[in-house]
């Protein structure tokens, strides 16, 4: 029964780095991110399943994982550069969910494949124990929870993602015979040293030729400096920060944005973003009281303030900070706040164009205050998508602030203020008085950018009616994916309104077939309890995560520690109720209805969570609510099973790839059609909504 803790603690370590590095490489989204855990989850299953013609050792499964992961890792690495594709360009849907098959599949094939193994050889001279089976998940989930542990506060920091190739050597001590430990640990070495050492030339591959200046190892994902054709780029989590050609752009938004405040006044400036590209020098052209450039990841703001001006020290703070928590909780006041933050991308990034986030910015600006940031536009010709994604943006600053103004171009510029109004006239004086030096923005720009028929055309094309981008429905989000897949399905069209309800309609037909099943058939219903908890378990779990990565802002951080929790609460819970030796009606029902329970309290209590300054942790006890309600399952369903007369041999692996199955459908139904479409409180709803279906379905037992 031990072996099943090593086991628990490679999937553990595997599926942390393989889904971080096709996060970060590939999918560069959190919604991407759970399909692709629907697809370990699903390979896991088959592997589970999978009867093979050859008996499987320990030996082989050892060697098989770490190759397995060790090629899912470098093909992760150079898959969009062989699809023509660069490292920070979007990738089709389609592309995405291939490659999460070939990519993901494999390695989690080989755990399911180990996890059967190991469950039919304790099997051999454990037949007659009938209340072993929920135990193998106890076990596992044991092991998880220490690989999660372990890599969260250990490996987090990792650079080559290939030395965890040696992770199955802990499986080795297994082995009775001590010399066949020998050939295998060898082997598994050669994999790991062969493949690491590669690391850094598939890199270079990966960034179309560029030279690697540095790799660093980061909490919130990997920070790589690149080099090519006369230009250093800094990435980020898989977005690019800064490149060393931005210097024109800098100076367009920084002199347009500080031209609306007063030019005679000393500032106090607070700067969002990644202060590494000449930022710094260009706002130091103004008076300055100070400059704070706020950051989220230390090791960027380590390496900001290397590159500050020297004759600037005193003046410059560099303050590592959830800009979110920063802004909620500081006690300064500024006459402007800038922020260049790349594209919202991802979740990560859309947290910082919500209303939600916009909110947060008044009570640090003084009377006479702006604010300023940038998003990706159109300036000649913004067609229909570009438009619905800035007027999501655009409306969402507008519910904050009382003026607004905006500037056209391929970046729009937005500029915001509580208290006085802006105008053209007013920013082209300002500039003139001010008359920093500049070498590639002059007036003639200026007055170029605010061009009247221009900022005319460009506010005509707002729309109102589209939502304003927030947390917990991140229109701004969803309209920028939309935007990036148009490049690969130039007919996409999707009307949002028939999209939510044909979704809606489709839950409600869904619903009534299991009922009609359920009643029907016995056998059916007890798969379909197994494969509710798992898509109940996944989809809310995938929520938790979405909210952890919205309040937050460290998902790929602190995800590790999770899943660890689930897990040890997933152990607990099975322990607990493993002791129940008698199967009584109505206690899956019971089961659904503190589902039920706990899925509405996180609805009723969401926007209470935003405001509060210990939501991380309100989020770690859902982990192990989630967890224990999950655990506490599967004795229930194996008693269920037994009652009608499953075989107790397979009973086991018929839990586990019923319970896996449900959880990729989960997994698929969250990440594509839920959370995207209907929102975090409707997605919420849905699932209190089928739990309620399955408690009345199993009152009767």
């Amino acid at each position: 029964m031990i072996i099943f803790i090593p086991l628990g603690i490679i999937a553990a370590i595997f599926q942390l780095v393989i889904l971080r590095e096709f996060s970060f490489s590939i999918a560069k989204n959190e919604l991407a991110f759970v399909v692709a855990v629907g697809f370990w989850i699903i390979f896991c299953s088959l592997g589970s399943i999978l009867k093979t013609s050859k008996k499987l050792r320990t030996i082989t499964l050892s060697i098989l994982a770490s190759l397995s992961f060790a090629l899912s890792i470098c093909l992760i690495h150079l898959a969009k550069s062989l699809a023509g594709l660069k490292y920070y360009d979007a990738a089709s849907l389609g592309l995405v969910l291939f490659l999460s098959i070939i990519l993901i599949g494999p390695t989690a094939f080989t755990i399911g494949l180990a996890f059967r193994h190991f469950v039919q050889e304790y099997l051999k001279g454990n037949q007659t124990q009938k209340d072993i089976y929920a135990k193998f998940f106890a076990f596992e989930a044991a092991g998880f929870f220490l690989g999660g542990i372990a890599f969260t506060f250990c490996f987090i920091d990792y650079t080559n993602p290939l030395i965890f190739s040696l992770s199955p050597l802990i499986l080795l001590p297994a082995i009775k015979n001590h010399y066949k430990k020998i050939l295998p640990a060898c082997l598994i070495i050669i994999i790991t040293i062969i493949s690491a050492v590669s690391f850094n030339p598939i890199l270079r591959k990966e960034f179309a030729g560029s030279d690697i200046l540095a790799n660093l190892g980061s909490s919130y994902g990997p920070v790589i400096t690149a080099y090519k054709a006369g230009a250093t780029t800094l990435f980020s989590g898989g977005s690019s920060l800064v490149t060393s050609e931005d210097k024109s752009a800098n100076e367009e938004f920084i002199h347009m944005s500080l031209s609306a405040t007063n030019p005679l006044v000393n500032k106090d400036i607070l700067f969002i973003g990644a202060a590494l590209s000449g930022q710094v020098g260009e706002i130091a052209k103004y008076k300055l009281n100070s400059l704070d450039c706020l950051q989220i990841n230390p090791l960027i703001s380590k390496l900001a303030q290397k590159r500050s001006p020297a004759g600037l020290k005193n003046k410059v703070n560099f303050i590592t900070d959830d800009p979110r928590l920063y802004l909620k909780n500081a006690n300064r006041q500024y006459d402007a706040i800038l922020m260049n933050m790349p594209a919202p991308v991802n979740l990560a990034l859309n947290r910082y164009f919500t209303e939600d986030f916009f909110k947060l910015i008044p009570g640090r600006l003084k009377p006479k205050g702006v604010f300023s940031f940038t998003i990706p536009s159109k300036r000649e010709i913004l067609s229909p998508q570009f438009a619905r994604f800035d007027s999501s943006i655009i409306n969402a600053i507008d519910r904050v602030f009382t003026n607004r103004f905006v500037i056209p171009s391929d970046s729009m510029i937005i500029i915001a203020s509580g208290g006085q109004k802006i105008n053209a006239g007013d920013l082209l004086d300002n500039f003139a008085k001010a008359n920093p030096r500049t070498i590639f923005f002059t007036i003639y720009h200026f007055k170029d950018y605010l061009d009247p028929a221009m900022r005319g055309y460009t506010e005509s094309m707002l729309d109102r009616n589209i939502p304003a981008n927030t947390d917990l429905n991140p229109s701004g989000f969803l309209n920028y994916l939309i935007l990036e897949q148009i490049k690969f399905y130039p007919n996409l069209k999707i009307d949002f309104k028939k999209m939510r309800s044909g979704i809606t309609a489709s839950l409600l037909f869904l619903a009534a077939l299991i009922m009609i099943f359920g009643y029907l058939f016995k056998k059916i219903s007890c798969f379909l309890n197994t494969g509710m908890v798992g898509f109940t378990s996944i989809s809310f779990s995938s929520i938790i995560f979405v909210l952890f990565q919205l309040y937050c802002g460290a998902l790929f951080w602190k995800l590790g520690l999770l899943i660890a929790l689930f897990m040890a609460a997933l152990g607990i819970g099975t322990f607990l109720l493993n002791t129940i030796k008698t199967y009584r009606a109505g206690m899956l029902s019971g089961l659904y209805l503190f589902w039920m329970i706990s899925v509405f309290i996180l609805f009723w209590n969401l926007k209470i969570i935003a405001k509060v300054g210990y939501a991380e942790l309100i989020f770690y006890l859902y982990s192990l609510i989630c967890g224990f309600l999950t655990g506490s399952s599967y004795p229930l369903l194996a008693q269920s099973l037994l009652k009608n007369k499953f075989d107790d041999k397979n009973l086991a692996m018929t839990i586990y790839s019923a319970d896996l199955i449900g959880a990729f459908l989960g997994t698929i139904v969250s990440g594509i059609l839920l959370i995207p479409f209907l929102g975090i409180p409707h997605s919420l709803l849905a699932l209190i909504f089928f739990n309620a279906i399955f408690a009345l379905k199993n009152l009767r037992g």
